[in-house]
């Protein structure tokens, strides 16, 4: 029997040693990768939610500050509420685990340098777990947010709140026709009606832009002049944030109804327990200042003048049909609103719960009618008139109806400088 020599090389010895080792790293990789990696993945979204909240918190303190501070933090109220909200969050700023950087204004991007906004940049320093094997040290995580708290005001004329009602802007003229020119600003109409917005009666309302959540009609002679935008997107009511003067706070000035018919008068800023009524050939000066109509509202008519400087009007007509803002007269009328603080602009407030009309006719017997601000009346139909010449009557209008119109010009003289500014707080990066 013949044997033969096997030809099959053998196997090195200690080679399965080598491959088991090759795959045993290998498989530590992907282990290392799978955890440390999903953790830094899943604190990265944890750090960005920091920042984000941290930036938010910042910038209603820069807002809640902005009529003192204008944007800036110089008592360090803002960056305290970024770090605590940070902390809250489990970023407390150790300088170890994590790191929380506030930078009022931000330092980088395209807002550095800019009043008004904060920047939060949050750093959380992860621990290695499989990942040992590569490396030492810990993994650090960042995240970056801006944020903005500042006054702007409204980019709107005049808007009308009511969501459903035809008419909810009714424009019209009398015989002889009128205009009114909203300027440099928009016009929105919130009713979804099909005629939300009418214009009547020989009158010709301009402005650069409608927009109308419903749709507009126009009857005898009626016109709207501008780029009209139908089945538009409203607006909501800007200044719902802002609150109500507290009474408490104010000096009480009369304890009952202030009446004159007569001669020339100068109030002060206060309470006025049933309200003012100035007519007849009364003439009245207010100092700047708050005036607190705890019923009875405000009334100026007749022949005599209104002038006030830095002035808000604000109307609580109560329960039931209390009195209103009624101004007109055959005098001149001169009233601009507060010219700092939250009602920077704000000339006449009525109470958002009331449903009593408001009033602004413009003179009607030659005098000068300047009157500027936002006339706000958020539950209410406000009703403004001009007959003869041209009248400038406020500035911005928001209501939950208006009707205006008259045989002369109104001009609505919309200036971010002269109406109320809004709220803004929000990310911009």
């Amino acid at each position: 029997m013949v044997r033969t020599k096997s030809l099959a090389p053998r196997g090195r010895r200690g080679m399965i040693a080598v491959l088991v080792a090759v795959c045993l790293t290998v498989l530590l990789g992907v282990v290392a990768i799978a955890l440390d990696g999903g953790r830094l993945w899943s604190e990265r979204r944890q750090a960005q939610s920091v920042a984000d909240a941290a930036a938010l918190a910042a910038a209603c303190d820069l807002y809640e500050n902005y009529w003192v501070n204008s944007g800036r933090d110089p008592d360090g109220t803002a960056l305290a509420s970024a770090l605590a909200t940070a902390a809250s969050n489990g970023y407390a700023d150790d300088k170890t685990d994590s790191v929380v950087t506030v930078n009022i204004p931000p330092q980088s991007g395209d807002y550095t340098g800019k009043r008004g906004y904060v920047e939060v940049i949050v750093q959380y320093n992860q621990r290695r777990s499989f990942s040992k094997v590569f490396g030492t040290g810990t993994m650090p995580v960042r995240a970056r947010a801006v944020g903005l708290g500042s006054a702007v005001a409204a980019d709107v004329g005049i808007l009308v709140l009511d969501p459903s009602v035809k008419g909810a802007l009714n424009v019209h003229g009398g015989g002889s026709g009128g205009v009114v020119n909203v300027n440099d600003t928009s016009v929105v109409v919130d009713s979804n009606s099909s005629e939300a917005a009418i214009a009547n009666g020989s009158i010709k309302m301009t402005a650069p832009e409608y927009r109308i959540v419903g749709d507009y009609t126009t009857t005898g002679g009626g016109l709207f002049v501008g780029d009209m935008r139908t089945h538009s997107m409203g607006m909501n009511d800007p200044l719902a944030h802002i609150p109500p003067p507290d009474p408490g706070s104010l000096t009480v000035q009369s304890n009952k109804k202030v009446q004159y018919t007569s001669g020339n008068v100068t109030l002060e800023p206060g309470v006025y327990r049933n309200g003012i009524s100035v007519s007849g050939s009364g003439s009245l000066t207010l100092s700047p200042g708050i005036y607190y109509m705890d019923g009875g509202g405000f009334s100026f008519s007749g022949q005599g003048s209104l002038q006030g400087e830095g002035v808000m009007i604000y109307n609580s007509p109560g329960n039931g049909n209390g009195g209103g803002i009624d101004v007109s007269g055959q005098g001149s009328l001169i009233l601009h609103g507060p010219t700092s603080g939250q009602y920077k602009g704000l000339t006449m407030f009525q109470d958002r719960t009331s449903t009593v009309p408001g009033n602004v006719q413009g003179s009607g017997g030659g005098g000068t009618t300047d009157i500027t601000g936002t006339f706000y009346f958020a539950n209410a139909l406000l009703k403004v008139g001009g007959n003869g010449g041209v009248a400038n009557i406020g500035s911005q209008y928001i209501s939950r109806t208006l009707d205006i119109g008259g045989n002369g010009a109104i001009e609505i003289n919309w200036k971010p400088e002269k109406v109320v500014p809004g709220r803004n707080i929000y990310l911009v990066e």
